[in-house]
């Protein structure tokens, strides 16, 4: 039997669980078991020190972890959800960024060390 504090610890968590999470950038790794989407949530943090203002940024996490059929069915689902949403509200334009030392493709990345 849960005490009333444990209770409402765990219904916090499932509620916040359930929240949506918006991502503004996500990165992808697998390995020959599973695929590891890990999207991201990039947020400026302003800090007050006797120097100045800081700014640094705060990154949230929420990776998915999946089996390669289950990646393999959701790329499909998408392909067919952008095609639809192209032909509803015009094509998607991708903005391409310069490559720089902090950004990678995927193509050109090391094989990944670590799989969550």
């Amino acid at each position: 039997m849960f005490r009333r504090c444990d209770y409402m610890v765990k219904e916090k968590k499932k509620e916040k669980e359930s929240e949506g999470f918006f991502s503004d950038s996500f990165s992808v790794l697998f390995n020959p078991h599973k695929f590891v989407f890990d999207f991201k949530q990039s947020t400026p943090k302003v800090s007050t020190s006797q120097d100045g203002r800081k700014v640094e940024s705060v990154v949230w996490h929420r990776p998915i972890v999946m089996d390669p059929v289950l990646a393999k069915k959701i790329l499909r689902i998408l392909e067919k959800n952008v095609e639809k949403y192209e032909d509803k509200f015009g094509e998607i334009e991708i903005i391409e960024k310069e490559k720089n030392e902090k950004e990678v493709e995927a193509d050109d990345a090391e094989e990944p060390t670590y799989i969550g």
